[in-house]
């Protein structure tokens, strides 16, 4: 190897060990400091630069073993408090990272944990026995989800497994409930029981195939392009893609479905012209200089007088026009949607050859538009704001006047896009005593 790249990956390595050591010494002010969730957070990074590193790694340990101590002892405040839930929810987090983290607490640490792993088995008991009696078996799976680590530790399976036989049996009375409610236009709650009746192992039998009078089983694009341009390039073909584009965006939106009844019409007019005129000039540029001539005052000797000279040189001077309209128009559902962009610009430059010192000229090169730029700008905000128009439209469908429709099926369709309303999670707690939010955690929704 040379000297000079010898030098270069010398100097290289010196940065990297310089950063590492840097994010190491960051990370101990912050331990020393008590702030072990941030300091470790620097060890991290500094590992990410540099698996390497030792001292990284042995402080990033010491920092999570601060991280679990303390949690614990606010395990134990949480308790202490009344706050039972509170109290299960940090330990079951605790020993989820002391998992991920391959720690095992020792010596106080491990008494304060055993200690408030006993407290948290009597209340996991508690809960799972109210739970139990509940006419709602999901809420008892939701706790066995979301408290798993709390439960494997304090050895609770074979207790809760007594709780099964109920729970299944309130599963199948759901199961059926759903089904009584399938019919036409309910796709979502058709896709909502199946899911439901697999996740609990209840053969459920094939639902009639429905469609959907409301949903697309299809999009049509109809284009009307007018394009201009100085000459071959690619811009063309970027108005192409913006209506793949649009297409795919309307095949991943909630309007899309293969058994909808209807096709999607989409007029999209487009008008781009982008041209570049040139013309040669002539322009000419004075300077003075001084040149030695006859003196007449005294002959045969010579005088400096000041001579005027003419520098011409020939510029070719550019002028672009750019203008770009395009607009999408369709009736989604029961409305009417549409946007518009435009933009436009009438663009002056110019080049030449000239080199000339005393004049301050140098060859200079035209700076045209950058059009793909300014293009695909007006594109993406298109894009972005038909689906926008796609969503908003469905919320505008589905969660306002006709929420308290069709048997939960206008509450499901809902929720895909706004999963804290209200109404939806009221509708969830009243017929599966969860809000959507932890039905969707169990079952995908």
């Amino acid at each position: 190897m040379n000297t000079p790249k010898l030098c270069a990956l010398v100097i290289a390595s010196a940065l990297l060990v310089s950063g590492c050591k840097s994010l190491v010494q960051k990370g101990n002010k912050l331990y020393e400091a008590g702030m072990y969730d941030q300091s470790a957070e620097f060890y991290e990074q500094a590992l990410a630069e540099d698996p390497q590193d030792v001292e990284a790694r042995q402080r990033l340990t010491l920092a999570r073993n601060k991280i679990i101590d303390r949690g614990l002892i606010d395990v134990r405040m949480l308790r202490l408090s009344g706050n039972y839930t509170g109290a299960a929810l940090k330990l079951e987090a605790l020993l989820r990272n002391q998992v991920s983290w391959h720690i095992e607490p020792v010596g106080p640490m491990a008494e304060t944990q055993n200690e408030e792993l006993r407290y948290a088995t009597r209340w996991l008991q508690q809960e799972a026995l109210s739970l139990s009696r509940s006419a709602f078996p999901d809420p008892f799976r939701y706790f066995e989800m979301r408290y798993a680590f709390l439960i494997a530790n304090a050895r609770l399976g074979n207790t809760f497994a007594q709780y099964q036989g109920q729970l299944q049996e309130n599963a199948e009375r759901q199961c059926h409930k759903l089904k009584a409610s399938q019919g036409q236009d309910r796709l979502f709650l058709q896709r909502f029981y199946r899911k439901y009746c697999q996740a609990w192992n209840i053969t459920n039998s094939a639902a009639s195939q429905v469609s959907d009078r409301a949903l697309y089983s299809g999009i049509r694009i109809a284009p009307k392009l007018t394009v201009q341009l100085h000459d071959t390039s690619t811009q063309k073909q970027r108005l192409q893609t913006v209506l793949s584009q649009l297409n795919e965006a309307f095949r991943d939106s909630l309007w899309y479905h293969p058994q909808g009844e209807k096709e999607f019409a989409l007029n999209v007019h487009a008008t781009f012209k982008h041209t570049r005129d040139a013309k040669l000039v002539n322009r000419q540029k004075h300077y003075t200089l001084e040149q030695a001539q006859p003196n007449p005052a005294e002959p045969g000797s010579l005088m400096e007088v000041e001579v005027t000279k003419t520098y011409q040189y020939p510029v070719t001077e550019f002028t672009e026009y750019f203008s770009l309209d395009i607009m999408y128009q369709g009736r989604l559902g029961p409305q009417q949607i549409e946007h518009k962009v435009d933009d436009s610009q009438v663009h002056y430059t110019q080049s030449h050859y000239a080199d000339f010192v005393q004049l301050d000229l140098a060859p200079q090169k035209a700076h045209f538009l950058d059009v793909n730029t300014r293009l695909d700008k007006q594109l993406s905000e298109l894009r972005a704001q038909f689906k926008a128009d796609l969503d908003s439209v469905w919320q505008q469908t589905y969660c306002e006047d006709k929420l308290g429709a069709a048997s939960g099926e206008h509450v499901l369709r809902c929720a895909k896009l706004a999963p804290h309303h209200e109404y939806v999670n009221n509708w969830f707690n009243q017929h599966f005593g969860l809000s959507y939010q932890a039905m969707s955690s169990l079952y995908s929704l």
